[in-house]
């Protein structure tokens, strides 16, 4: 586990993104999962996002949920139901994006806290609309005179 973090610390987070675009691309040349390739581009664009780290931290959620949903799709979709040429390529590429999937989930992570936050979702006071923080007081004790 450690072997694998401080290789995904070393890797570039941008490289990962665009080897994911580029193989998802390839991947959609027949039946794949439709998800993937905006998935990516907006990982991307988080990435070069610096004025907040939310859309990062969005994209790294919704990479975690994709890899799930890759299982599922191998499932639901194997043998090529539709008797599509280009499935077996398509398939591989898609069993790559897989496979790097979860390293570039951790360097996903360590952007994020070579940013300098971590990976909490924060609190209902941090959202927007909400009232910050604790309870404040109107008006003071001293002016109770109504007369």
């Amino acid at each position: 586990m450690d072997t694998l973090q401080n290789f995904c610390q070393q890797t570039n987070l941008a490289t990962l993104l665009g080897v994911h675009l580029g193989v998802s691309l390839f991947g959609a040349v027949s039946s794949s999962p439709s998800y993937n390739i905006p998935i990516f581009f907006f990982g991307i664009w988080a990435y070069n996002y610096h004025d907040s780290n939310s859309p990062i931290k969005t994209f790294t959620g919704c990479l975690g949920l994709s890899i799930l949903l890759d299982i599922f799709w191998f499932v639901l979709h194997s043998g090529n139901p539709q008797n599509e040429s280009g499935y077996t390529f398509a398939l591989i590429m898609n069993v790559v994006s897989l496979m790097i999937k979860p390293i570039t989930v951790f360097a996903a992570v360590s952007t994020i806290q070579n940013r300098g936050d971590s990976l909490n979702t924060g609190s209902w006071a941090d959202a927007p609309g909400s009232f910050p923080g604790a309870y404040q007081t109107v008006r003071d004790g001293e002016n109770d005179d109504f007369a």
